[in-house]
């Protein structure tokens, strides 16, 4: 269920909310990042930061006034080098309009998610288990905290703009993506005009394609699948936070060391010392051994929560640096968007060299993204290494056997036995 007024008054700064329709996390973000995508598409970096109504507002403002303005064609022209026609094609009376709160899109959110990050830091100095239930229900909806794969929230975005935050369950976005990308996709004649052009008739895709309303698509495209991976990647740190509280609370009874020494000197008293990563599954595993006997309180966990230096409060709140995949996506945009509007001259077609654009956009951004942190970022580790919570369970002899069972069937990423003769890893 959702978090309770009761329970909402015990702390100040809250971490997050899970409700049926979404899940809202205070996350550190790149001030620099959301303003470049509110550049992109004023309200887009609103939107990042969950501020719905006034991200919504902008963007049906971006549409409105560009659209009766006619900027998209105007920048078309520009780059072109058809000047005298960009000139013409615009109206001033709503271009006049539009600069002034193109501009503030860009300030507002980077102030906004200096602010935030102050709040997700406090957040994070001060939240306790209790602060997010990871369990929301209503008649119509529900939703729950779970680790989920980024990159397959990656996949359903560039699939179809939207599907990846629907993945995550952060309707709000997901219904507004989907909605505006048909709009788009409609009004720019973009479906027919890949049918063309996959079928080899450039210049036919060329005539019925509306560069107007096209322009818009690069920056969507590019901005669904990178804002569902961060989001993805944000509740799955939640997710971790909160189990962590919740194991360091539940399972860590100060007298299991007293009791539960690793080189139990009592004939027939075991440990079984097991690996995991933070899922369900782990909790699952808990209920699971407690069901066939084994007390609470021969149960410890130990949540792996400090693995990389802390940064500097200033650090944090101006989010020196930037996270895996900014300057991938951002490069993906830019290069589309300059395929766009020079395939109108070149042999192929807008849509053709739209595709070319984004493709070689996102791999030079890739590049970029791993050269500039690869003191940070390693390799994905092989499956199996590794882990994100220690668990031991204090057991009978007689049913370790059982206890393994149980653990591997919930995924452990690796287990071993510890007693009295277990010497330097081996019996």
């Amino acid at each position: 269920m959702a978090v309770s007024q009761s329970n909402q008054s015990n702390f100040r700064y809250q971490k997050g909310l899970v409700t049926p329709a979404n899940t809202n996390v205070v996350q550190y973000r790149n001030p620099t990042v959301v303003m470049w995508w509110s550049a992109a598409i004023p309200g887009y970096g609103h939107v990042m930061l969950s501020k719905y109504i006034k991200g919504f507002l902008l963007i049906l403002w971006e549409f409105t006034v560009n659209l009766n303005a006619k900027v998209n064609t105007a920048i078309l022209y520009t780059f072109l080098g058809r000047f005298d026609e960009a000139v013409e094609v615009v109206d001033l009376n709503w271009l006049l309009l539009y600069i002034p709160v193109y501009i503030y899109s860009m300030w507002d959110s980077r102030r906004m998610t200096i602010d935030l990050n102050k709040y997700a830091l406090l957040a994070d100095m001060t939240w306790a288990s209790s602060d997010i239930d990871p369990v929301s229900f209503s008649e119509l909806e529900s939703n729950y905290l779970d680790k989920r794969k980024p990159w397959l929230a990656v996949f359903w975005s560039l699939i179809t703009p939207g599907l990846g935050h629907l993945y995550v369950n952060r309707l709000p976005s997901g219904f507004y993506i989907l909605v505006w990308m048909m709009v788009v996709l409609y009004f720019s004649n973009t479906l027919p005009a890949v049918h063309y052009t996959f079928s080899g008739d450039f210049q036919l895709a060329q005539e019925v394609i509306n560069p107007q309303w096209l322009i818009f698509l690069p920056s969507m495209y590019c901005f669904a699948p990178y804002d569902a991976y961060l989001q993805c990647d944000s509740y799955n740190k939640m997710m971790a936070k909160q189990q962590s509280a919740y194991l360091m609370k539940e399972y860590q009874d100060p007298a299991f060391k007293q009791k539960s020494s690793l080189f139990s000197e009592g004939s027939g008293v075991m440990n079984v010392v097991a690996s995991f990563d933070h899922s369900v599954y782990l909790e699952m595993a808990i209920k699971e051994l407690e069901k066939h006997g084994v007390a609470k309180q021969d149960i410890f966990t130990v949540p792996l929560t400090q693995k990389i230096k802390p940064k500097k409060n200033s650090e944090i709140i101006r989010s020196s640096g930037f996270s895996l995949l900014d300057i991938t996506f951002a490069f993906g945009t830019a290069f589309s968007l300059f395929g766009v509007i020079y395939g109108f001259v070149l042999g192929g077609g807008p849509i053709m060299w739209g595709l070319i654009g984004l493709f070689f956009g996102w791999g030079f951004g890739f590049v970029l993204d791993l050269l500039m942190r690869k003191k940070q970022y390693k390799m994905k580790k092989k499956k199996g290494e590794g882990g994100e919570v220690m668990l031991v369970v204090h057991c009978d002899k007689q049913l370790v056997t059982l206890v393994k069972e149980i653990l591997f069937d919930h995924y452990t990423l690796g287990l071993q036995v510890v007693d009295e003769e277990f010497k330097d890893g081996v019996y």
